[in-house]
């Protein structure tokens, strides 16, 4: 666990736990499309320095933007990755076809938290995303109005000895019906 700066405590500048300058974030409007139905970069792509990382380090890549639902409807699937690799996609990182009307114009923001376990290799993962459709919102649970959670957790093993590099990928099911996935902002943060 970090070193916590207590209620009256002098903080210090420096490189160590609990210190200042360890914490920082990083934001941009860079914008990247997905119509792809193979693992692509959503976000920006941020790097963790190479031996930054220590047990109980974290960090938080939040991101959002629009969308549409294609003409056939495409199951959407959001997946974490570290050094390019995409994990956990299975079940629970995906908006199912039918969630949304085809056609649709929809929103949605992604915030993919990770923390190193071990401080050497071993990262625990969250992805917590929603979609939610343009249409009335006021009658939830119809297709034409849902707001869909999207939520998994995976432990990832990524070596903090050398930089990591820490995205969220997206694909589509089927580019059928011509479904897209814009991001319009991205941010990365050190938060502990």
């Amino acid at each position: 666990m970090s070193n916590q700066i207590l209620a009256g405590a002098v903080p210090a500048a420096g490189t160590g736990q609990g210190q200042l300058n360890q914490y920082y974030g990083l934001a941009d409007t860079g914008v990247t499309t997905v119509t792809q139905i193979a693992a692509t970069n959503l976000s920006t792509v941020y790097t963790i320095p190479a031996a930054e990382a220590y047990i109980g380090a974290a960090y938080e890549l939040t991101c959002g933007g629009s969308g549409t639902w294609g003409s056939t409807q495409q199951t959407l699937t959001l997946a974490m990755a570290l050094n390019g690799t995409s994990f956990g996609s299975g079940g629970s990182g995906k908006v199912a076809a039918a969630a949304l009307s085809a056609s649709a114009a929809f929103f949605w923001r992604a915030r993919y938290t990770l923390v190193c376990a071990d401080g050497i290799s071993s990262w625990n993962c969250i992805l917590d995303a929603l979609v939610a459709e343009q249409a009335s919102p006021a009658n939830p649970g119809t297709a034409a109005t849902n707001t869909v959670p999207v939520a998994t957790y995976l432990n990832h093993a990524a070596t903090v000895s050398s930089s990591i590099t820490v995205a969220l990928q997206a694909l589509w099911a089927s580019a059928t019906g011509a479904p897209t996935l814009t991001n319009s902002l991205t941010t990365f943060r050190k938060i502990a």
